[in-house]
């Protein structure tokens, strides 16, 4: 199991937020690059990828936990944080946050819900004893 705060380790490591989030977004930016393509392929795909992409980018986001003692909270904020870093280009390209907060809310919630499993998972992974 893990424990509560183990020596030499912090609730949450700022560095590997910092990597984490940052390979989120780049997920996220490749991801919702590539969504015109996928519905041109097909209709079905086009409506699923970028649900499909939310989660996988949060996933990358919320599993680089580095030494954080509380995974779950890490890979939250870690995807929390990917989905914010793309806030600025949805701006740039003209998308309206005032008409659009609700899909923000809800994108947002989704990545503190799967980001927080990806870092939990990881967490179990980084901790588990080495059968002998």
């Amino acid at each position: 199991m893990n424990t509560p705060n183990p020596v030499g380790r912090r609730s949450v490591d700022e560095a590997a937020l910092v990597r984490g989030a940052s390979a989120g977004f780049t997920v996220l930016l490749f991801g919702e690059l590539l969504a015109p393509f996928a519905s041109g392929i097909n209709a079905t795909l086009g409506l699923l990828w970028l649900s499909l992409v939310g989660a996988a980018g949060y996933v990358a986001a919320g599993s680089k936990i580095g030494i954080a003692s509380m995974p779950a909270l890490h890979g939250a904020f870690a995807a929390l944080g990917a989905l914010v870093l793309t806030i600025p280009l949805r701006l740039f390209v003209g998308a309206s946050l005032e008409q659009q907060w609700y899909a923000l809310l809800v994108s947002a919630m989704f990545g503190l819900g799967v980001g927080a499993l990806a870092g939990r998972a990881s967490g179990q992974l980084r901790d588990r004893q080495p059968s002998a």
